[in-house]
Protein backbone atom coordinates (compact mmCIF):
# COMPACT_ATOMS: atom_id res chain seq x y z
CA UNK A 1 0.00 0.00 0.00
CA UNK A 2 1.19 3.30 -0.99
CA UNK A 3 0.37 6.52 1.38
CA UNK A 4 0.22 8.89 -1.90
CA UNK A 5 -1.20 11.20 -0.35
CA UNK A 6 0.53 11.08 2.86
CA UNK A 7 -2.62 9.71 4.63
CA UNK A 8 -2.95 6.75 7.17
CA UNK A 9 -5.24 3.91 6.03
CA UNK A 10 -7.53 2.74 8.56
CA UNK A 11 -7.71 -0.84 8.66
CA UNK A 12 -10.85 -2.80 8.39
CA UNK A 13 -10.11 -5.39 11.18
CA UNK A 14 -11.16 -8.97 9.03
CA UNK A 15 -8.55 -9.28 7.53
CA UNK A 16 -9.55 -8.51 4.08
CA UNK A 17 -7.13 -7.85 0.85
CA UNK A 18 -6.99 -4.55 -0.80
CA UNK A 19 -9.26 -5.18 -3.66
CA UNK A 20 -12.01 -6.15 -0.94
CA UNK A 21 -11.60 -3.05 0.97
CA UNK A 22 -11.85 -1.10 -1.71
CA UNK A 23 -15.25 -2.23 -2.24
CA UNK A 24 -16.30 -2.81 1.13
CA UNK A 25 -14.35 -0.98 3.44
CA UNK A 26 -16.31 2.27 3.65
CA UNK A 27 -16.31 1.95 8.29
CA UNK A 28 -13.59 2.36 11.10
CA UNK A 29 -13.26 -0.13 13.44
CA UNK A 30 -13.05 -0.20 17.25
CA UNK A 31 -9.61 1.65 17.51
CA UNK A 32 -6.95 2.28 15.24
CA UNK A 33 -3.09 0.97 16.07
CA UNK A 34 -0.45 3.27 15.23
CA UNK A 35 -2.96 5.88 13.66
CA UNK A 36 0.54 7.47 12.04
CA UNK A 37 3.84 6.91 11.81
CA UNK A 38 6.30 9.40 11.93
CA UNK A 39 7.57 8.50 7.80
CA UNK A 40 3.65 8.66 7.12
CA UNK A 41 3.40 5.10 6.87
CA UNK A 42 0.41 2.99 6.70
CA UNK A 43 -1.23 1.88 10.61
CA UNK A 44 0.66 -1.90 11.48
CA UNK A 45 -2.54 -3.19 12.18
CA UNK A 46 -5.11 -4.19 14.68
CA UNK A 47 -5.45 -5.29 17.93
CA UNK A 48 -5.66 -9.31 18.41
CA UNK A 49 -8.58 -10.52 20.10
CA UNK A 50 -6.45 -11.56 23.00
CA UNK A 51 -4.74 -8.17 23.54
CA UNK A 52 -6.14 -5.45 25.79
CA UNK A 53 -6.38 -2.49 22.88
CA UNK A 54 -4.29 0.47 23.25
CA UNK A 55 -4.53 4.22 22.50
CA UNK A 56 -1.80 4.77 20.02
CA UNK A 57 -2.22 8.67 19.99
CA UNK A 58 -1.46 9.97 23.91
CA UNK A 59 0.55 12.36 26.11
CA UNK A 60 0.14 16.36 24.92
CA UNK A 61 -0.90 15.55 21.07
CA UNK A 62 -3.72 13.41 22.45
CA UNK A 63 -4.80 16.35 24.79
CA UNK A 64 -4.89 19.17 22.07
CA UNK A 65 -6.43 17.00 19.43
CA UNK A 66 -9.22 16.08 21.83
CA UNK A 67 -9.79 19.44 23.31
CA UNK A 68 -9.54 20.86 19.59
CA UNK A 69 -12.65 18.44 18.67
CA UNK A 70 -14.73 19.77 22.10
CA UNK A 71 -14.05 22.91 21.11
CA UNK A 72 -16.01 22.61 17.38
CA UNK A 73 -18.87 20.33 19.18
CA UNK A 74 -19.08 23.68 21.49
CA UNK A 75 -19.31 25.81 18.72
CA UNK A 76 -21.86 24.02 16.61
CA UNK A 77 -24.12 22.87 20.50
CA UNK A 78 -23.86 27.36 20.96
CA UNK A 79 -25.24 27.53 16.96
CA UNK A 80 -28.16 25.37 18.03
CA UNK A 81 -29.64 27.76 20.42
CA UNK A 82 -27.92 30.94 20.62
CA UNK A 83 -30.45 32.66 18.43
CA UNK A 84 -33.50 31.61 21.17
CA UNK A 85 -32.75 35.28 23.00
CA UNK A 86 -31.60 37.28 20.15
CA UNK A 87 -34.27 36.42 17.82
CA UNK A 88 -36.34 40.07 19.00
CA UNK A 89 -33.21 41.76 17.98
CA UNK A 90 -33.07 40.40 15.33
CA UNK A 91 -36.63 40.91 13.97
CA UNK A 92 -36.11 44.56 15.06
CA UNK A 93 -33.07 45.04 13.47
CA UNK A 94 -34.13 44.33 9.55
CA UNK A 95 -38.05 44.97 10.66
CA UNK A 96 -39.33 42.10 9.48
CA UNK A 97 -41.37 39.35 11.17
CA UNK A 98 -42.66 37.42 8.83
CA UNK A 99 -39.48 35.74 8.24
CA UNK A 100 -38.96 35.28 12.06
CA UNK A 101 -39.64 31.73 11.89
CA UNK A 102 -36.66 31.11 8.94
CA UNK A 103 -34.06 31.63 11.35
CA UNK A 104 -34.03 28.72 13.37
CA UNK A 105 -35.67 26.43 10.69
CA UNK A 106 -32.69 27.84 8.53
CA UNK A 107 -29.91 26.08 10.62
CA UNK A 108 -31.68 22.62 11.23
CA UNK A 109 -32.02 23.19 7.19
CA UNK A 110 -28.34 22.58 6.64
CA UNK A 111 -28.20 20.18 9.04
CA UNK A 112 -30.13 17.37 7.26
CA UNK A 113 -26.54 16.84 5.49
CA UNK A 114 -25.24 15.06 8.37
CA UNK A 115 -26.32 11.74 7.26
CA UNK A 116 -24.45 11.45 4.25
CA UNK A 117 -21.33 13.24 5.73
CA UNK A 118 -21.50 10.80 8.86
CA UNK A 119 -21.44 7.84 5.84
CA UNK A 120 -18.57 10.59 3.79
CA UNK A 121 -16.35 9.80 6.87
CA UNK A 122 -16.40 6.25 6.09
CA UNK A 123 -15.22 6.52 2.51
CA UNK A 124 -12.99 9.63 2.11
CA UNK A 125 -10.00 11.47 3.98
CA UNK A 126 -11.00 12.13 7.25
CA UNK A 127 -8.92 14.82 7.67
CA UNK A 128 -10.05 16.95 4.84
CA UNK A 129 -13.74 16.08 5.33
CA UNK A 130 -13.54 17.80 8.51
CA UNK A 131 -11.56 20.95 7.57
CA UNK A 132 -13.83 21.33 4.70
CA UNK A 133 -17.35 21.28 7.13
CA UNK A 134 -14.99 23.67 9.41
CA UNK A 135 -14.58 26.32 7.34
CA UNK A 136 -18.34 26.04 5.98
CA UNK A 137 -19.26 26.67 9.59
CA UNK A 138 -17.00 29.76 9.76
CA UNK A 139 -17.53 31.37 6.58
CA UNK A 140 -21.85 30.80 7.31
CA UNK A 141 -21.17 31.94 10.98
CA UNK A 142 -19.26 35.03 9.19
CA UNK A 143 -21.96 35.83 6.89
CA UNK A 144 -24.54 36.28 9.73
CA UNK A 145 -22.64 38.46 11.69
CA UNK A 146 -22.16 40.47 8.92
CA UNK A 147 -25.79 40.08 7.36
CA UNK A 148 -27.66 43.49 5.97
CA UNK A 149 -30.95 41.80 5.85
CA UNK A 150 -32.72 38.62 6.90
CA UNK A 151 -32.12 36.96 3.82
CA UNK A 152 -28.14 36.85 4.48
CA UNK A 153 -29.24 35.82 8.22
CA UNK A 154 -31.16 32.63 6.40
CA UNK A 155 -28.39 31.91 3.94
CA UNK A 156 -25.63 31.88 6.86
CA UNK A 157 -27.60 29.89 8.94
CA UNK A 158 -28.27 27.65 6.66
CA UNK A 159 -24.51 27.21 5.76
CA UNK A 160 -23.30 26.93 9.37
CA UNK A 161 -25.92 23.90 9.66
CA UNK A 162 -23.94 22.08 6.81
CA UNK A 163 -20.48 22.93 8.53
CA UNK A 164 -21.62 22.42 11.58
CA UNK A 165 -23.47 18.80 11.20
CA UNK A 166 -19.66 18.04 9.53
CA UNK A 167 -17.55 19.22 12.85
CA UNK A 168 -20.12 17.36 14.85
CA UNK A 169 -20.18 14.39 13.32
CA UNK A 170 -16.57 14.24 12.35
CA UNK A 171 -15.40 14.81 16.22
CA UNK A 172 -17.51 12.04 17.05
CA UNK A 173 -16.14 9.67 14.57
CA UNK A 174 -12.61 10.75 15.39
CA UNK A 175 -12.95 10.15 18.58
CA UNK A 176 -14.59 6.57 18.46
CA UNK A 177 -11.89 5.79 15.84
CA UNK A 178 -8.67 7.01 17.93
CA UNK A 179 -10.49 5.56 21.41
CA UNK A 180 -10.74 1.70 22.62
CA UNK A 181 -13.78 0.28 23.55
CA UNK A 182 -13.08 0.27 27.36
CA UNK A 183 -12.50 4.89 27.44
CA UNK A 184 -14.78 5.20 24.28
CA UNK A 185 -18.01 5.81 27.13
CA UNK A 186 -15.95 7.64 28.91
CA UNK A 187 -14.34 10.38 26.67
CA UNK A 188 -17.71 10.46 24.71
CA UNK A 189 -19.45 10.86 27.64
CA UNK A 190 -17.22 14.36 28.18
CA UNK A 191 -17.61 14.95 24.61
CA UNK A 192 -21.74 15.07 25.25
CA UNK A 193 -21.58 17.23 28.09
CA UNK A 194 -19.99 19.74 26.58
CA UNK A 195 -22.33 19.52 23.66
CA UNK A 196 -25.09 20.05 26.21
CA UNK A 197 -23.20 22.85 28.21
CA UNK A 198 -23.38 24.76 24.88
CA UNK A 199 -26.73 24.00 23.96
CA UNK A 200 -27.67 25.44 27.86
CA UNK A 201 -24.95 28.21 26.89
CA UNK A 202 -26.31 29.67 24.07
CA UNK A 203 -28.96 31.93 25.09
CA UNK A 204 -26.94 33.09 27.97
CA UNK A 205 -24.25 34.19 25.55
CA UNK A 206 -26.82 35.49 22.95
CA UNK A 207 -28.61 37.28 25.58
CA UNK A 208 -25.37 39.00 27.09
CA UNK A 209 -24.15 40.14 23.33
CA UNK A 210 -27.59 41.67 22.87
CA UNK A 211 -27.73 43.43 25.84
CA UNK A 212 -23.86 44.65 25.30
CA UNK A 213 -22.71 47.26 22.75
CA UNK A 214 -21.35 44.84 20.82
CA UNK A 215 -24.52 43.70 19.63
CA UNK A 216 -26.31 40.42 18.58
CA UNK A 217 -23.89 40.24 15.94
CA UNK A 218 -20.90 39.00 18.34
CA UNK A 219 -23.43 35.56 18.80
CA UNK A 220 -22.29 34.89 15.47
CA UNK A 221 -18.89 36.26 15.37
CA UNK A 222 -17.62 34.59 18.69
CA UNK A 223 -17.49 31.53 16.35
CA UNK A 224 -14.27 33.16 14.25
CA UNK A 225 -11.66 33.58 17.47
CA UNK A 226 -12.40 30.57 19.07
CA UNK A 227 -11.49 28.40 15.61
CA UNK A 228 -8.70 30.60 14.46
CA UNK A 229 -7.14 29.56 17.90
CA UNK A 230 -7.35 26.01 16.87
CA UNK A 231 -6.61 26.31 13.42
CA UNK A 232 -3.01 25.00 13.91
CA UNK A 233 -4.25 21.52 15.50
CA UNK A 234 -6.53 20.85 13.07
CA UNK A 235 -4.23 21.06 10.89
CA UNK A 236 -0.99 20.07 11.93
CA UNK A 237 -1.83 17.61 14.41
CA UNK A 238 -5.25 15.88 13.48
CA UNK A 239 -4.55 12.34 12.40
CA UNK A 240 -4.64 12.01 8.37
CA UNK A 241 -6.71 8.90 8.36
CA UNK A 242 -8.44 7.52 5.45
CA UNK A 243 -10.51 4.30 5.08
CA UNK A 244 -9.98 3.47 1.60
CA UNK A 245 -6.33 5.03 0.51
CA UNK A 246 -5.98 3.42 -2.82
CA UNK A 247 -9.71 3.80 -4.22
CA UNK A 248 -9.54 6.55 -6.79
CA UNK A 249 -11.59 10.02 -5.49
CA UNK A 250 -13.70 9.71 -8.45
CA UNK A 251 -14.87 6.00 -7.87
CA UNK A 252 -15.57 7.14 -4.30
CA UNK A 253 -17.97 9.68 -5.71
CA UNK A 254 -19.60 6.99 -7.82
CA UNK A 255 -20.06 4.74 -4.53
CA UNK A 256 -22.28 6.79 -3.09
CA UNK A 257 -25.84 6.70 -2.92
CA UNK A 258 -26.89 9.99 -4.80
CA UNK A 259 -30.72 8.44 -4.68
CA UNK A 260 -30.52 8.05 -1.33
CA UNK A 261 -29.52 11.33 -0.47
CA UNK A 262 -31.16 13.51 -2.56
CA UNK A 263 -34.56 11.78 -1.43
CA UNK A 264 -33.56 12.08 2.55
CA UNK A 265 -32.69 15.54 2.46
CA UNK A 266 -35.59 16.74 0.59
CA UNK A 267 -37.71 14.68 3.25
CA UNK A 268 -35.55 16.27 6.31
CA UNK A 269 -36.22 19.43 4.26
CA UNK A 270 -39.94 19.16 3.75
CA UNK A 271 -40.60 17.60 7.13
CA UNK A 272 -38.41 20.93 8.84
CA UNK A 273 -40.20 23.38 6.92
CA UNK A 274 -44.12 21.66 7.77
CA UNK A 275 -43.34 21.35 11.38
CA UNK A 276 -41.99 24.71 12.03
CA UNK A 277 -44.52 26.64 9.22
CA UNK A 278 -47.65 25.18 10.30
CA UNK A 279 -49.98 27.49 12.59
CA UNK A 280 -47.51 30.20 11.82
CA UNK A 281 -46.35 31.38 8.44
CA UNK A 282 -48.89 29.13 6.82
CA UNK A 283 -52.24 28.26 8.33
CA UNK A 284 -53.04 24.79 9.07
CA UNK A 285 -55.55 24.61 6.19
CA UNK A 286 -53.37 26.35 3.86
CA UNK A 287 -52.81 24.75 0.57
CA UNK A 288 -48.78 25.51 1.01
CA UNK A 289 -48.88 23.42 4.38
CA UNK A 290 -50.68 20.62 3.08
CA UNK A 291 -48.34 20.46 0.04
CA UNK A 292 -45.28 20.31 2.56
CA UNK A 293 -47.01 17.32 4.44
CA UNK A 294 -47.97 15.49 1.45
CA UNK A 295 -44.65 15.47 -0.10
CA UNK A 296 -43.15 14.60 3.41
CA UNK A 297 -45.26 11.47 3.27
CA UNK A 298 -44.35 10.73 -0.11
CA UNK A 299 -40.46 11.36 0.30
CA UNK A 300 -40.66 9.47 3.63
CA UNK A 301 -42.32 6.22 1.27
CA UNK A 302 -39.72 6.87 -1.25
CA UNK A 303 -36.74 6.88 1.21
CA UNK A 304 -37.68 3.49 2.87
CA UNK A 305 -38.20 2.07 -0.49
CA UNK A 306 -34.87 2.87 -1.57
CA UNK A 307 -33.16 2.26 1.85
CA UNK A 308 -35.02 -1.21 1.35
CA UNK A 309 -34.69 -2.04 -2.71
CA UNK A 310 -32.17 -0.02 -4.16
CA UNK A 311 -30.78 -1.81 -7.20
CA UNK A 312 -28.41 1.02 -8.14
CA UNK A 313 -26.28 0.02 -4.75
CA UNK A 314 -25.11 -2.71 -2.68
CA UNK A 315 -26.55 -2.60 0.81
CA UNK A 316 -23.86 -1.64 2.50
CA UNK A 317 -23.52 1.73 0.54
CA UNK A 318 -26.84 2.55 0.74
CA UNK A 319 -27.16 6.06 2.80
CA UNK A 320 -29.05 4.57 5.66
CA UNK A 321 -26.62 1.79 7.08
CA UNK A 322 -29.09 -0.46 8.65
CA UNK A 323 -27.33 -3.68 7.88
CA UNK A 324 -25.56 -3.78 11.59
CA UNK A 325 -28.79 -3.06 13.33
CA UNK A 326 -29.51 -6.63 13.30
CA UNK A 327 -30.19 -7.01 16.99
CA UNK A 328 -33.49 -5.64 19.16
CA UNK A 329 -30.74 -3.12 20.82
CA UNK A 330 -29.17 -1.90 18.26
CA UNK A 331 -32.71 -0.80 17.00
CA UNK A 332 -33.55 0.53 20.42
CA UNK A 333 -30.35 2.18 21.03
CA UNK A 334 -31.15 4.92 18.23
CA UNK A 335 -34.66 5.11 19.77
CA UNK A 336 -33.38 6.38 22.64
CA UNK A 337 -30.85 8.75 21.05
CA UNK A 338 -34.28 10.28 19.17
CA UNK A 339 -35.75 10.58 22.03
CA UNK A 340 -33.29 12.14 24.36
CA UNK A 341 -31.62 14.83 22.43
CA UNK A 342 -35.51 16.00 21.82
CA UNK A 343 -36.23 16.32 25.29
CA UNK A 344 -33.01 17.91 26.58
CA UNK A 345 -33.57 20.46 23.26
CA UNK A 346 -37.19 20.81 24.35
CA UNK A 347 -36.47 21.82 28.23
CA UNK A 348 -33.20 23.98 26.70
CA UNK A 349 -35.54 26.41 24.45
CA UNK A 350 -38.88 26.91 26.12
CA UNK A 351 -37.44 27.02 30.26
CA UNK A 352 -35.92 30.33 29.35
CA UNK A 353 -39.05 31.64 27.98
CA UNK A 354 -41.10 30.30 31.25
CA UNK A 355 -38.61 32.39 33.45
CA UNK A 356 -38.47 35.42 30.93
CA UNK A 357 -42.50 35.87 31.14
CA UNK A 358 -43.08 34.87 34.60
CA UNK A 359 -39.72 36.69 36.37
CA UNK A 360 -39.90 39.41 33.70
CA UNK A 361 -35.96 38.17 33.52
CA UNK A 362 -33.86 39.52 30.26
CA UNK A 363 -32.32 36.90 28.05
CA UNK A 364 -29.40 36.59 29.86
CA UNK A 365 -31.11 35.94 33.57
CA UNK A 366 -33.13 33.69 32.02
CA UNK A 367 -30.48 31.50 30.70
CA UNK A 368 -28.54 31.73 34.05
CA UNK A 369 -31.35 30.19 35.44
CA UNK A 370 -31.20 27.16 33.43
CA UNK A 371 -27.72 26.13 35.09
CA UNK A 372 -29.17 23.80 37.21
CA UNK A 373 -30.16 21.31 34.01
CA UNK A 374 -26.96 22.00 32.92
CA UNK A 375 -25.46 20.97 36.08
CA UNK A 376 -27.44 17.71 36.16
CA UNK A 377 -26.75 16.66 32.31
CA UNK A 378 -23.47 17.38 32.75
CA UNK A 379 -23.05 15.49 35.86
CA UNK A 380 -25.16 12.68 34.66
CA UNK A 381 -23.23 12.02 31.61
CA UNK A 382 -19.72 11.92 33.72
CA UNK A 383 -21.02 9.97 35.91
CA UNK A 384 -22.29 7.46 33.15
CA UNK A 385 -19.12 7.92 31.71
CA UNK A 386 -16.74 6.38 34.30
CA UNK A 387 -19.90 3.84 35.88
CA UNK A 388 -20.86 2.49 32.76
CA UNK A 389 -17.77 0.79 31.43
CA UNK A 390 -17.00 0.09 35.05
CA UNK A 391 -20.07 -2.20 35.89
CA UNK A 392 -20.95 -2.95 32.42
CA UNK A 393 -24.56 -2.80 32.44
CA UNK A 394 -26.06 -0.20 30.67
CA UNK A 395 -30.12 -1.16 30.72
CA UNK A 396 -30.44 0.15 33.75
CA UNK A 397 -28.67 3.77 32.89
CA UNK A 398 -32.06 3.68 29.71
CA UNK A 399 -34.47 2.42 32.43
CA UNK A 400 -33.98 5.01 35.73
CA UNK A 401 -33.28 7.82 32.73
CA UNK A 402 -36.31 7.72 31.09
CA UNK A 403 -38.52 7.26 34.40
CA UNK A 404 -37.10 10.54 35.44
CA UNK A 405 -37.62 12.17 32.00
CA UNK A 406 -41.08 10.91 32.46
CA UNK A 407 -41.45 12.57 35.79
CA UNK A 408 -39.97 15.85 35.08
CA UNK A 409 -42.20 15.99 31.62
CA UNK A 410 -45.34 15.55 33.38
CA UNK A 411 -44.58 17.74 36.10
CA UNK A 412 -43.71 20.80 33.18
CA UNK A 413 -47.22 20.00 32.26
CA UNK A 414 -48.42 21.41 35.55
CA UNK A 415 -46.54 25.07 35.32
CA UNK A 416 -48.22 27.98 35.65
CA UNK A 417 -47.07 32.12 35.83
CA UNK A 418 -47.38 31.70 39.95
CA UNK A 419 -45.18 28.68 40.25
CA UNK A 420 -42.27 29.50 42.44
CA UNK A 421 -38.60 29.09 41.82
CA UNK A 422 -37.99 26.29 43.79
CA UNK A 423 -39.99 24.06 41.89
CA UNK A 424 -39.27 25.19 38.10
CA UNK A 425 -35.71 24.54 39.25
CA UNK A 426 -36.48 21.27 40.38
CA UNK A 427 -38.34 20.15 37.51
CA UNK A 428 -35.59 20.81 35.81
CA UNK A 429 -33.09 18.95 38.38
CA UNK A 430 -35.36 16.39 37.63
CA UNK A 431 -35.03 15.88 33.62
CA UNK A 432 -31.55 16.66 33.57
CA UNK A 433 -30.51 13.67 35.47
CA UNK A 434 -32.86 11.64 33.45
CA UNK A 435 -30.97 13.27 30.25
CA UNK A 436 -27.46 12.95 31.63
CA UNK A 437 -28.16 9.17 33.07
CA UNK A 438 -27.88 7.88 29.05
CA UNK A 439 -27.65 10.61 26.72
CA UNK A 440 -23.81 10.22 26.29
CA UNK A 441 -23.90 6.18 26.05
CA UNK A 442 -25.77 5.57 23.30
CA UNK A 443 -22.33 5.92 21.03
CA UNK A 444 -20.20 3.88 23.24
CA UNK A 445 -22.88 1.11 23.22
CA UNK A 446 -23.97 0.58 20.22
CA UNK A 447 -20.23 0.85 18.79
CA UNK A 448 -19.39 -2.01 21.41
CA UNK A 449 -22.27 -4.18 20.16
CA UNK A 450 -22.23 -3.40 16.08
CA UNK A 451 -19.24 -5.55 14.29
CA UNK A 452 -15.98 -3.69 14.33
CA UNK A 453 -16.06 -2.47 11.00
CA UNK A 454 -18.87 -0.45 11.32
CA UNK A 455 -18.24 2.22 13.63
CA UNK A 456 -18.31 5.32 11.20
CA UNK A 457 -21.96 3.68 10.35
CA UNK A 458 -22.87 3.74 13.85
CA UNK A 459 -22.14 7.42 14.52
CA UNK A 460 -24.12 7.88 11.27
CA UNK A 461 -27.06 6.65 12.40
CA UNK A 462 -26.96 7.69 15.91
CA UNK A 463 -26.21 11.75 15.35
CA UNK A 464 -29.00 11.57 12.41
CA UNK A 465 -31.03 10.00 15.24
CA UNK A 466 -30.47 12.51 17.48
CA UNK A 467 -30.73 15.32 14.79
CA UNK A 468 -33.87 14.35 14.24
CA UNK A 469 -35.41 13.94 17.61
CA UNK A 470 -34.04 17.48 17.93
CA UNK A 471 -36.31 18.38 14.69
CA UNK A 472 -39.21 16.68 15.79
CA UNK A 473 -38.90 18.34 19.55
CA UNK A 474 -38.17 21.49 18.07
CA UNK A 475 -41.11 21.31 15.00
CA UNK A 476 -43.97 19.82 17.15
CA UNK A 477 -43.77 21.36 20.49
CA UNK A 478 -43.19 24.83 18.56
CA UNK A 479 -46.42 24.24 16.23
CA UNK A 480 -48.07 23.65 19.71
CA UNK A 481 -47.09 26.58 21.87
CA UNK A 482 -47.32 29.26 19.08
CA UNK A 483 -50.80 28.21 18.10
CA UNK A 484 -52.19 27.66 21.56
CA UNK A 485 -50.51 31.32 22.79
CA UNK A 486 -51.68 33.10 19.86
CA UNK A 487 -55.15 31.70 20.58
CA UNK A 488 -55.23 32.21 24.07
CA UNK A 489 -54.21 35.57 24.07
CA UNK A 490 -56.08 36.33 21.01
CA UNK A 491 -59.20 35.26 23.00
CA UNK A 492 -58.05 37.21 26.22
CA UNK A 493 -56.95 40.78 24.38
CA UNK A 494 -59.25 40.81 21.58
CA UNK A 495 -58.32 44.01 20.72
CA UNK A 496 -54.35 43.17 19.52
CA UNK A 497 -53.80 43.29 16.12
CA UNK A 498 -52.92 40.03 14.96
CA UNK A 499 -49.69 40.82 13.40
CA UNK A 500 -48.58 41.67 16.49
CA UNK A 501 -49.50 38.25 18.25
CA UNK A 502 -46.70 36.40 17.13
CA UNK A 503 -44.28 39.21 18.32
CA UNK A 504 -45.13 38.69 21.62
CA UNK A 505 -44.33 35.35 21.88
CA UNK A 506 -41.32 35.53 20.81
CA UNK A 507 -40.15 36.86 24.36
CA UNK A 508 -41.05 39.72 27.42
CA UNK A 509 -37.99 41.93 26.24
CA UNK A 510 -39.83 42.85 22.96
CA UNK A 511 -40.98 46.97 22.57
CA UNK A 512 -44.37 45.79 21.69
CA UNK A 513 -44.73 43.61 25.12
CA UNK A 514 -43.31 46.54 27.01
CA UNK A 515 -46.02 49.39 25.34
CA UNK A 516 -48.64 47.05 27.11
CA UNK A 517 -50.23 47.93 30.50
CA UNK A 518 -49.34 46.25 33.52
CA UNK A 519 -52.92 44.12 33.52
CA UNK A 520 -52.49 43.46 30.11
CA UNK A 521 -48.98 41.96 30.53
CA UNK A 522 -50.30 39.68 33.02
CA UNK A 523 -52.38 38.25 30.99
CA UNK A 524 -49.95 37.68 28.24
CA UNK A 525 -48.05 35.79 30.83
CA UNK A 526 -50.93 33.59 31.60
CA UNK A 527 -51.86 32.61 28.55
CA UNK A 528 -47.85 32.07 27.23
CA UNK A 529 -47.34 29.82 30.11
CA UNK A 530 -50.69 27.87 29.84
CA UNK A 531 -49.49 27.59 26.13
CA UNK A 532 -46.00 26.32 27.50
CA UNK A 533 -47.56 23.49 30.01
CA UNK A 534 -49.34 22.38 26.78
CA UNK A 535 -46.26 22.27 24.81
CA UNK A 536 -44.88 19.82 27.23
CA UNK A 537 -47.55 17.49 26.63
CA UNK A 538 -45.22 15.83 23.28
CA UNK A 539 -42.10 15.22 25.92
CA UNK A 540 -44.35 13.34 28.21
CA UNK A 541 -45.56 11.24 25.41
CA UNK A 542 -42.03 10.79 23.73
CA UNK A 543 -40.56 9.98 27.01
CA UNK A 544 -43.32 7.54 28.21
CA UNK A 545 -42.05 5.54 24.42
CA UNK A 546 -38.36 5.42 25.95
CA UNK A 547 -39.57 4.50 29.40
CA UNK A 548 -41.35 1.60 27.63
CA UNK A 549 -38.62 0.58 25.28
CA UNK A 550 -36.02 0.39 27.67
CA UNK A 551 -36.96 -2.48 29.37
CA UNK A 552 -36.86 -4.57 26.12
CA UNK A 553 -32.58 -3.73 26.27
CA UNK A 554 -30.67 -6.45 26.90
CA UNK A 555 -29.93 -7.13 31.05
CA UNK A 556 -26.43 -8.53 29.71
CA UNK A 557 -22.93 -7.30 30.96
CA UNK A 558 -21.18 -5.04 27.89
CA UNK A 559 -18.14 -4.89 29.37
CA UNK A 560 -16.03 -7.27 30.90
CA UNK A 561 -13.89 -6.73 34.17
CA UNK A 562 -10.89 -6.02 31.73
CA UNK A 563 -12.42 -3.69 29.45
CA UNK A 564 -12.75 -5.73 26.65
CA UNK A 565 -15.90 -6.16 24.93
CA UNK A 566 -18.42 -8.89 26.45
Amino acid sequence: MTPADDTTAIPNGHGHDEDKTSESSTRVPDNVQDVEKSDGGAAKGVETPDQEPKRTVTGLKWFIIYTSLMSTVLLFALDNTIVATIQPDIVEAFNDQQDLAWIGVSFILGQVVILPVGKAYGIFNMKWLFLISLILFEGGSAICGAAPNMAAIIIGRAIAGVGGAGVYVGGLTYISVLTTPHERPLYLAILMSVWGFGNVLGPIIGGSFAVSSATWRWGFYINLPIAGLFAPAFMFLMPNLNAMPDTPFMKKLRMQDWVGITVFTALMACFCMAGSFGGTLYAWDSGSEIALWVVTFVLFIAFILVTIYHPLVPAEARLLPVQFMVTRDLIIIPLQAFLVAGSMMMSIYYTPLVFQFTRGDSPLMAGVRILPLICMIVFGCLFNGFAMPKFGYYLPWYVVGNALLVAGAALMTTIDSSISNSALYGYTVIIGLGVGAFQSAGIGVASALAPASEISNVVSVMTIAQIIGITFALAIPGSIFQNKAMQYIAAALPDIPHEHLAELITGASGKFYKSLSKSDQLLVVDQITAAISEAFYYLVGATAIGFITSFFLSPKKLFLSGGSVA
